[in-house]
C-alpha cells in the first residue's frame, strides 16, 4: 500500500510509525508547512491512505474529501483539542464537564489523583478537528505522578507504542473494508472519489464500525479512564503556580504538563521565564540550610545546574532548565540553558549565591533513598552466577550530554575503576541510559554559549573521553562493556553505544546515527566502532542516508547486537538477566567486532585526531556556516522551507538532492567560494545603495560584511567580527537572537 504522511515535523512518533510500516508499505513523507504543500504531495505521491501521525493544523478538505486521511490523535475517543495530554497531566479526570470549572478546581481543590488510563484514537479527518470516525483506538494505564513522568516522555513512550498499535490496526481495518474495484482500471487523478489498492477501492465513503469507537485495539475492552471532553488550548497563564498555596505535586504536574514545549510560562523568580523539569524533592533537610529568595521563589538548593524552590507543603520542586520568552523585537526563539546558567546570566542570581546553594549527593553514586533531582547513580549488583556488575543510570534532559554532564559521568566511571579489585572485580559495567539513552553533545548549550565554536569543542572532547574509558580503561581491566538502549538515540548517543562491547536494545526505540543532518561529521571514535560493527560501505551509507532505524535493521547491520521486546521494567529485566549470563562465560574477553579493528593506545589517539580534525572544520572553517546555521535553526525551533527528500520520496526527480547529500557538503573550498561570493554580493548592494544616494562608492571592508564570511582553515581563532558575532559577545551583554544565516545562504546557493 502506498502510504502518505502529512506531518508538522517527522517526530519521534512518526518516525516510530515510519519504521513498523514500511517493511510491509511503501511510505513517503510531507512537511505540512501550508495547504499549498499538502495538495501538492498529495498529487505527486497518489496514495492509497493518507495517515498524519504527529499534525498541529488542519488537513484542506480539498484532500479528506478525494482520499480517506487518518489523524493519530494522543487522547482517547471523544477527547478532543490541541492540548489532550497537559490537561491529562495536569490533573484532568474527566468529571468536569466546563474547562473553566476545571481549571479553578485544580487551581484551588484537592489534588486528586487523576486518570487511571488514557489512550490514543486514530480517526478520519473531517470539517471538524478530532471528530471524524474512530477506525482504532488503544489506551494503557497511567500515572500522572510517577518519577519523570513529563509530557514529552509520555508522548515517546506509551503513546507513541499505543499509536503504532492503533495505525496498524486501523489501515488493515481500511483494508477489510474496502470493496473490489471493478469499474475503474486506470490510477485515479488526484480528486477522482476513492483509490485503487490491489483491486480494491479505498475510498473517504468507507464506513468505520461503531466496535471500533467502543472497544480498544488489544484488550477489546472500553475505554477505562473516565469521561472524555473537548477541551480548548491550554494557555500559558493556565499553569502558571503559586509556591505559597501550591504544593510540591500541583507543581510538578503543572511544570511537566508542558514539557518540552512550550514549558510553563512562569514568574515564580520575578520577571518571565520558561521553566523546566518538574521533580519532587520529598525531604528538604538534607539541603543547605541557606536559601536564596529571588522573587517569590526561596530557593533552597541547585545542583548540576538546576534549582530546588522551596512549596508551601514543606517540600521542593527542581527546576532544571529555563528559556527567555521571544519578545516582539527576537527575531526566533531563545535557547534552553540549566536553570543556574540562566538566573545567572539574567542577573536573578549571583554565581557566589549557586556555590552557596550547592546540594552535592552522596560520593558512592547510590540512587538516593528519597525522591530529589539526580541526573547519574550506578547500580552494583551481584547476578545470579555470582558476576559482580555496575549499572550506570545517566538520565539527562531530552538526552543531551553537555560539557558538565560528561564530567560527571566521567567521574562517575572513575568511581567503578576504583571499586574494582582483584578480590572482588567487577565483571562488567551496563550504560543505562534514561528516558533518552542519548543524542550526544548538547546543542542548546552550546547555541548558548559566548562562544559557540569553543564549547562545541570542549563538549566533544569530554564525550570522547567518556567513550576511551569504554575502548580502552575498562577492557584493559577485563570489565565487559554493554549498552542498554532502552529510550531513542541519535548520533553521538548511537556511537557511544556502539563503542560498547555489545549493544542491547529494546524493539520500540529508534536510532538516529548520523550527525550530517545538524552539519557534523561527527566524533566519538565512530570511525572505529561503526566501520567495526557495519564495514566501511555500511557505515559510510548510514552516515549520509540520514535517515531512522529500527533495532532490528541496526542488528542486521551489526551496529546492534541483541533486540528484545517489551519496555520499562519487563525491558529492562531481561538486558540485566543477558548481561549476568554473558558475563559468567569465562572466555568471553570483549566484543565480537573488535576481532578485526585496532584499539591500541595509538590506534584509539589517531582516530581521535582524525575525528576531531574535520570537527575542527566544522567548528571554526568556512564549512562551518552547515554547523552553526544547522544548529540556530535546530535549537531555535525554525520552520522548515521544505521536507528533504530523503524523507519525501515522491518529490525524488532525477538531478535534484538535498544540500546534505552532495559531497560539497564536505568540501571546505566549497564554503570558502559560497562566502566570497557572498562577500561580493553584499559589496554590490552597499555599492549601489551609496550610488543611489549620490555618495561616493568604496569597497567594504571584510569586517563590515561578515553574514557568510569565516575565517581561512587553520586559522588560530575567530575574530569576533566574523558570522555570528552574537556567540563571541561576553555573555553579560544581552542578546537578541539573530535571524538564522540559513535564510541569506540559501539565495545564494540557489
Amino acid at each position: 500500500m502506498k502510504i502518505l504522511f502529512l506531518c508538522t515535523a517527522h517526530n519521534s512518533l512518526s518516525q516510530r510509525l515510519y519504521l513498523a510500516l514500511s517493511p510491509a508499505h511503501d511510505v513517503t513523507v510531507e512537511y505540512a508547512l501550508s495547504d499549498d504543500v499538502m495538495i501538492s504531495a498529495v498529487a505527486l505521491a497518489r496514495p492509497d491512505i493518507i495517515v498524519c501521525p504527529f499534525l498541529t493544523t488542519l488537513v484542506p478538505q480539498q484532500i479528506y474529501d478525494n482520499y480517506l486521511t487518518l489523524i493519530v490523535h494522543p487522547g482517547p475517543p471523544r477527547d478532543a483539542g490541541p492540548s489532550a495530554i497537559d490537561w491529562v497531566i495536569m490533573g484532568d479526570d474527566g468529571t468536569t464537564d466546563d474547562p473553566t470549572h476545571l481549571l479553578k478546581a485544580l487551581d484551588t481543590g484537592p489534588c486528586n489523583p487523576g486518570r487511571s488510563h488514557w489512550g490514543v484514537t486514530v480517526l478520519q479527518a473531517i470539517e471538524h478537528f478530532d471528530a471524524g470516525p474512530v477506525w482504532a483506538f488503544e489506551q494503557f494505564p497511567i500515572n500522572i505522578d510517577d518519577i519523570g513522568l513529563t509530557k514529552s516522555e509520555l508522548y515517546r513512550g506509551q503513546v507513541t507504542q499505543a499509536a503504532v498499535k492503533a495505525t496498524m490496526a486501523a489501515i488493515s481495518r481500511v483494508h477489510q473494508a474496502a470493496v473490489p474495484d471493478r469499474v475503474n482500471a486506470r490510477r485515479p487523478s488526484l480528486f477522482d472519489i476513492g483509490l485503487k489498492i490491489n483491486t480494491l477501492v479505498i475510498s473517504p465513503r468507507l464506513s468505520a464500525r461503531g466496535e471500533y469507537e467502543r472497544l480498544s485495539v488489544s484488550e477489546s475492552l472500553p475505554f477505562q479512564g473516565g469521561r472524555t471532553h473537548e477541551r480548548p488550548l491550554l494557555k500559558a497563564a493556565d499553569r502558571e503556580f503559586d509556591l505559597s498555596r501550591h504544593t510540591a505535586r500541583q507543581v510538578s504536574r503543572r511544570i511537566r504538563c508542558a514539557d518540552s514545549q512550550p514549558g510553563v510560562l512562569s514568574k515564580v523568580f520575578g520577571g518571565s521565564l520558561y521553566i523546566y523539569g518538574g521533580a519532587i524533592e520529598e525531604d528538604i533537610t538534607t539541603l543547605p540550610q541557606h536559601p536564596v529568595t529571588v522573587g517569590a521563589a526561596t530557593i533552597l538548593a541547585a545542583r548540576n545546574g538546576a534549582v530546588c524552590v522551596a512549596t508551601c507543603d514543606g517540600k521542593g520542586v527542581w527546576i532544571n532548565h529555563t528559556r527567555r520568552p521571544r519578545s516582539k523585537t527576537d527575531r526566533a526563539l531563545w535557547p534552553k540553558v540549566p536553570a543556574t546558567s540562566g538566573l545567572v546570566e539574567l542577573g536573578m542570581l549571583s554565581a557566589a549565591a549557586v556555590q552557596q546553594l550547592d546540594s552535592p549527593l552522596a560520593t558512592n553514586w547510590c540512587r538516593n533513598k528519597t525522591q530529589t533531582f539526580q541526573e547519574v547513580w550506578i547500580d552494583f549488583t551481584i547476578s545470579e552466577h555470582g558476576d559482580k556488575i555496575a549499572q550506570v543510570h545517566f538520565d539527562f534532559y531530552n538526552g543531551a550530554m553537555s560539557t558538565m554532564q560528561c564530567i560527571q559521568l566521567i567521574e562517575a566511571m572513575d568511581y567503578i575503576l576504583a571499586q574494582t579489585t582483584a578480590e572482588e572485580p567487577i565483571r562488567a559495567v551496563i550504560l543505562m541510559g534514561g528516558t533518552y539513552f542519548s543524542n550526544g553533545i548538547a546543542l542548546n548549550v552550546i547555541e548558548a554559549a559566548g562562544d559557540s565554536s569553543a564549547e562545541s569543542w570542549l563538549n566533544i572532547n569530554r564525550i570522547n573521553d567518556i567513550i576511551y574509558y569504554l575502548l580502552h580503561e575498562f577492557p584493559v581491566r577485563k570489565i565487559l562493556t554493554f549498552a542498554s538502549i532502552r529510550g531513542n538515540a541519535a548520533a553521538g548517543g548511537v556511537a557511544l553505544a556502539a563503542a560498547c562491547d555489545f549493544v542491547m536494545a529494546g524493539s520500540e526505540v529508534v536510532l538516529n546515527p548520523a550527525y550530517r543532518a545538524v552539519g557534523l561529521s561527527g566524533s566519538e571514535f565512530h570511525t572505529l566502532s561503526y566501520t567495526g560493527r557495519c564495514g566501511k560501505p555500511t557505515a559510510t551509507q548510514i552516515l549520509r542516508e540520514m535517515l531512522p532505524m529500527s533495532p532490528l535493521k541496526a542488528r542486521a547491520i551489526g551496529l546492534v547486537d541483541f533486540v528484545y521486546p517489551g519496555t520499562g521494567k519487563k525491558l529492562e529485566e531481561h538486558i540485566i538477566a543477558h548481561v549476568g549470563m554473558m558475563a559468567s562465560n569465562p572466555y568471553l574477553r570483549g566484543g565480537f567486532w573488535k576481532a578485526n579493528v585496532d584499539l591500541s593506545p595509538a590506534s584509539l589517539a589517531r582516530a581521535r585526531a582524525l575525528e576531531l580534525g574535520e570537527m575542527c572544520k566544522d567548528f571554526w572553517s568556512q564549512r562551518a556556516s552547515r554547523y552553526h546555521s544547522r544548529r540556530f535553526d535546530f535549537v531555535r525551533k525554525i520552520k522548515a522551507q521544505q521536507t528533504p527528500l530523503r524523507f519525501a520520496k515522491h518529490r525524488r526527480m532525477p538531478g535534484r538532492h538535498d544540500e546534505e547529500e552532495l559531497d560539497s557538503f564536505d568540501d571546505v573550498a566549497h564554503f570558502e567560494k559560497v562566502a566570497r561570493q557572498a562577500m561580493e554580493d553584499d559589496n554590490e548592494r552597499v555599492q549601489s545603495r551609496k550610488m543611489s544616494r549620490h555618495e561616493s562608492v568604496a569597497l567594504v571592508a571584510p569586517s563590515d560584511v561578515v553574514r557568510v564570511a569565516f575565517p581561512a582553515a587553520g586559522s588560530p581563532r575567530v575574530p569576533k567580527e566574523m558570522l555570528f558575532s552574537c556567540y563571541y559577545q561576553p555573555v553579560e551583554v544581552p542578546l537578541t537572537p539573530p535571524m538564522s544565516p540559513m535564510e541569506e545562504r540559501s539565495s545564494i546557493l540557489g
